[in-house]
């Protein structure tokens, strides 16, 4: 039974969407908040400590460099104007291969799968892409499966949505995979979010989380 936060980890980098960011940030924290239960401990994770500007032209704080230790159970990676340029950063990349090799769930929004891409991590999976994303992402990675007909996609670990609005339903189905259903259904109704939960298919055994109503333990 789970008795600790997932311990989650979000990149930033100059120019990052900053919905791709706060979206699944929101959701995140939201979960479990009725009954003052923390599911994920999220860290905004960048190259350097310190601020990083979005493209929206706020600033968000990263709290964390991505050259400092620390475990990731969940990785998420938001995309954005700055995403390709991200891309080509070598410390930044390996820091990402590592942190995904470690974590349990990892998920990319829009351009933050072009990152994926250039890491090398992309074998074989598939991503949901605009179409003009998945041209690109073929010649980067002809092992890559881009989906430009599906809005999210599930491959794996791997999680991913085409558009920065549906960062809110993968952070849906992040707490789905990890929490259950039914925490994840009743979240989005209280949030408002149209999330449908048919990607879920991870093994759910019913019962109480640390005495929490809704939640569901994950068999390990």
């Amino acid at each position: 039974m789970r008795t600790k936060p997932y311990q989650t980890s979000i990149a930033l980098f100059d120019e990052v969407e900053l919905l791709d960011v706060t979206g699944p940030l929101s959701v995140l924290s939201a979960a479990g908040r009725q009954w003052n239960f923390q599911p994920f401990k999220v860290e905004l994770v960048a190259t350097e400590r310190g601020s990083v500007g979005t493209r929206s032209g706020l600033a968000l704080d990263a709290t964390r460099a991505c050259t400092e230790s620390a475990s990731v159970e969940c990785l998420i990676i938001p995309g954005g104007y700055g995403a390709r340029r991200a891309a080509e950063h070598a410390g930044f990349l390996d820091w990402l291969r590592r942190a995904a090799a470690e974590a349990e769930h990892v998920a990319a929004i829009g351009n933050g799968v072009w990152i994926l891409g250039q890491a090398g991590l992309l074998d074989g999976v598939e991503v949901a892409t605009t179409h003009d994303l998945a041209t690109d992402l073929q010649a980067l990675c002809p092992t890559a499966k881009p989906n430009a007909r599906d809005s999210v996609c599930a491959s794996s670990k791997f999680l991913s949505a085409r558009a920065s609005a549906l960062g809110l339903d993968l952070a849906c189905e992040i707490v789905a995979r990890c929490f259950g259903k039914k925490l994840a259904s009743t979240l989005s109704s209280s949030l408002g979010i149209d999330w449908a939960g048919e990607l879920s298919s991870i093994d759910i055994v019913p019962g109480p989380l640390l005495g929490v109503p809704g939640a569901e333990p994950r068999r390990e």
